[in-house]
């Protein structure tokens, strides 16, 4: 299972298409056996769901996503974990001890980014 986690100044990104890179986990039997770091291409509508199922993520953890990105992850099997804020080392724990959940709320403040 591949888990990408959206960075943004060492911290998780609160803008999943303005983030500065993933983290990208391999995860097997709840543990990591691997971390690679995806640098985030430039930013375009719409184009990073397709680039993360390029890179085989079955789930994003990231802060706030907008309606477009949540419907065009769920349309490619990845799910999104979004809501989330802290230090990526701690939620990676969270998520491999089951006790990291999304707040499924949908960032509607889109308009002032592009």
């Amino acid at each position: 299972m591949r888990l990408a986690i959206a960075i943004k100044d060492n911290e998780i990104a609160q803008h999943f298409g303005h983030c500065d890179y993933f983290h990208v986990h391999n995860i097997e039997n709840k543990q990591v056996k691997s971390t690679e770091t995806v640098k985030n291409p430039p930013h375009q509508k719409g184009m990073l769901p397709k680039f993360l199922k390029e890179h085989n993520v079955d789930v994003l953890i990231t802060g706030n996503l907008g309606s477009l990105a949540v419907s065009n992850l769920e349309a490619l099997g990845i799910q999104a974990i979004r809501g989330v804020n802290g230090e990526p080392k701690e939620i990676l724990k969270c998520y491999i001890d089951g006790t990291l959940e999304s707040s499924d709320a949908i960032c509607d403040e889109h308009m002032n980014h592009h």
